[in-house]
């Protein structure tokens, strides 16, 4: 039986990383793992003791070429066998996609710091995500960065654990071990910085990079609540699972 469990993160593209959970998962004892999709990696198999992150990027979950296919496929065998599972962004609609949800485009993008209103972007917990566990702890309504021209059309297969105005799932429950957030959580400082100068998406509202300290500020403390709480019920499945040993994982949410 391995002693301490695994965290497979895919990687669509660079600029997207694991942010906030990959360090963490470091700091609970997981090992990581990395595959970077552009790199033509070949996806993991899924073995025993794993968990899998799906991060976002440009791509759409409809794409019918390049690799988002074959990512669609891995996540139907991960809701199938119930193997731990989170999706940021375009992970959360590949996982939608891969259960028969419909991806769409969203009545209006949803990007940066600040609404259309100029004000932050919030969410808002739903009962359902009062009382679930991966929102323990989570303040209601809570903050996020936006970075998303496409969404997970409403299904009674999804539980939705937080919503806006503008787009319905934005933290889902899409199986008994797969969670999905639409927004980013996520973010550090040096990603930040970096998309702001670098995703084509955000370029025309680069003066809302000044916002970054401020908006982290607020932003990480949930990000570390929220993906710690992940981490916790990911490991406790595993365990439950007899896929790992708890002895060497932190379990502090």
């Amino acid at each position: 039986m391995p002693r301490t469990p695994q965290l497979c993160i895919v990687q669509t593209i660079a600029r997207e990383g694991p942010g906030l959970i990959g360090a963490m998962a470091m700091e609970r004892g997981w090992q990581l793992q990395l595959t970077q999709l552009w790199t033509h990696q070949p996806l993991p198999t899924p073995q025993q003791g794993q968990a899998f992150l799906l991060l976002g990027g440009p791509a759409s979950a409809n794409d019918c070429h390049g690799r988002i296919p074959e990512l669609i496929r891995l996540s139907q065998h991960l809701l199938e066998q119930r193997i731990p599972v989170m999706g940021i962004c375009l992970g959360l609609q590949v996982l939608a996609k891969a259960k028969g949800c419909v991806v769409r485009a969203a009545r209006q993008r949803e990007l940066g710091w600040l609404d259309p209103h100029g004000q932050p972007w919030t969410l808002h917990q739903t009962p359902a995500g009062r009382h679930h566990p991966l929102l323990h702890g989570v303040p209601d309504p809570l903050p996020v960065f936006q970075l998303h021209g496409e969404e997970v059309v409403p299904d009674r297969s999804v539980e939705t654990m937080a919503s806006s105005p503008l787009c319905h799932n934005q933290i889902a429950a899409l199986g008994p071990a797969a969670y999905g957030v639409q927004g980013h959580m996520e973010l550090d400082p040096s990603m930040a910085e970096r998309w702001f100068a670098e995703d084509d998406d955000l370029r025309p509202i680069a003066h809302q990079a000044r916002f970054n300290q401020v908006g982290l500020e607020a932003l990480m403390p949930v990000g570390r609540t929220l993906y710690g709480n992940w981490l916790t019920l990911a490991a406790q499945q595993l365990a439950a699972d007899g896929a790992i040993s708890g002895e060497d994982v932190n379990w502090a949410p």
